[in-house]
């Protein structure tokens, strides 16, 4: 689809729209822990927030980012793995 100007869709035809950006809710640091692993093994959150405003321990982060690159062997179930530790 073009960037701007009017634009028609057939009908029955779906319009998926995706925008960047919004902080979620409540306070970062009462975040699901499951979910924060999951956000930094997929480079939602960087390490630093995650340390920071997610109260993650560098050794948790540090097990994430491993398993996430796929350092312990098991590419296949790398992001699986990383979210679970």
């Amino acid at each position: 689809m073009k960037g701007k100007g009017k634009q028609f869709i057939p009908h029955g035809r779906k319009v998926m729209m995706a925008f960047p950006g919004g902080a979620g809710y409540g306070k970062p640091s009462q975040r699901d822990r499951v979910a924060v692993r999951c956000d930094l093994a997929l480079g939602y959150v960087a390490a630093g927030a995650a340390r920071a405003g997610h109260a993650l321990p560098e050794a948790e982060i540090a097990a994430v980012m491993v398993a996430a690159q796929g350092g312990d062997g098991r590419n296949g179930q790398r992001l699986t793995k990383a979210c679970r530790l």
